[in-house]
């Protein structure tokens, strides 16, 4: 707060987002809450809780920042797909249908901009759920280039007004890596529907693939100024 209260550019506040935290936590008496619909549901509520307390402190404490909730789902698709094994490792849960999905993930993203925050949604996982994203009232979507196919819903949520954060720069120690080769990475994605850099050169968003928890300190600093160098790219 000292170093930085006058900060007024972008502040990402990031936490795991409930289906993920759900497929994570274990319930006292074994297994995963996961597999009980309610703490499903208590889950989802208390990080939206939780979500409007840290959301409130961060302005007060950074009152001219842009404030972004990010909300990390890894497991979104193992969840809704049945792909978690069970405590035991000899069954998995049951999938969690889109409804649900949504319910819980609305929770969270009302709870966002309620508190004055754009909410972001990450996913490092193949086939992310985008329409169920944005019906969620996510806005912006960040992902790993790599694991994702040029579908057409990528590029009709960009035509509605939703900002796609590529994840390209990767996320552990990596030697040789060029702003210029992940630039036309992210290009050649555009070109799949026809879109010209014009189009999306000024809401182009560049992230590492996933966290940075393991690099070192020095990727880590290097990967963020890459991401920032493919980004400034024209």
């Amino acid at each position: 707060e000292e170093l930085a209260g006058s900060h007024a550019g972008l502040l990402k506040l990031q936490v795991t987002g409930p289906l993920t935290l759900a497929a994570t936590v274990e319930r006292p008496r074994g297994d995963k809450m996961l597999a009980d619909h309610g703490a499903r549901r208590e889950i989802s509520e208390s990080l939206a809780e939780g979500l409007r307390t840290h959301i409130s402190d961060a302005r007060r404490r950074f009152p001219h920042a842009d404030l972004v909730g990010q909300v990390d789902e890894p497991s979104i698709v193992a969840v809704m797909t049945g792909g978690i094994p069970s405590a035991s490792g000899f069954s998995r849960h049951r999938s969690v249908h889109p409804p649900e999905a949504d319910e819980l993930l609305s929770t969270v993203v009302t709870a966002i901009t309620g508190a004055g925050a754009r909410a972001a949604v990450h996913s490092c996982a193949p086939d992310v759920p985008v329409e169920l994203l944005i019906g969620a009232g996510f806005t912006s979507i960040s992902f790993d280039l790599s694991l994702v196919r040029p579908d057409d819903v990528w590029a009709e949520a960009f035509e509605r007004g939703v900002d796609l954060w590529f994840g390209v720069v990767p996320s552990t120690d990596t030697p040789g890596v060029t702003d210029a080769a992940l630039a036309g990475r992210i290009e050649m994605f555009f070109s799949h529907f026809g879109f010209d850099e014009d189009v999306y050169a000024d809401r182009l968003v560049v992230t590492p693939t996933c966290g940075l928890a393991g690099a070192s300190p020095t990727w880590a600093r290097q990967a963020l100024s890459i991401a920032q160098s493919v980004a400034s790219r024209r």
